[in-house]
């Protein structure tokens, strides 16, 4: 019997352990494999922001040293994720 890894990113997991796939497969384990830190690269790239901009509003949560930051993901969604909120009214066009 072969066993493999199947990845899958998402907020919320459908899979459960003994779970019959297509195929015949079977699930018998399901692990977390998510990175311990990130660096602000793979932050800029995925919220579209420069990295400077990642390392000044992750300042408070820098886990590294100097120019060698790392954060860890959940404490740098929750920052990165919010919306500004904009005053004034909206545009007439």
């Amino acid at each position: 019997m072969a066993v493999f890894q199947i990845t899958a990113t998402g907020d919320e997991l459908q899979l459960f352990i003994g779970a019959v796939l297509e195929g015949g497969a079977k699930v018998v384990e399901i692990k977390d494999v998510s990175p311990e830190f990130v660096s602000p690269q793979e932050l800029a790239l995925k919220y579209g922001i420069s990295e400077d901009t990642v390392r000044a509003k992750l300042a408070s949560i820098n886990k590294g040293v100097g120019r060698k930051c790392k954060y860890v993901p959940k404490e740098a969604d929750l920052i990165l994720g919010q919306k500004a909120n904009r005053l004034g009214r909206k545009r007439a066009n």
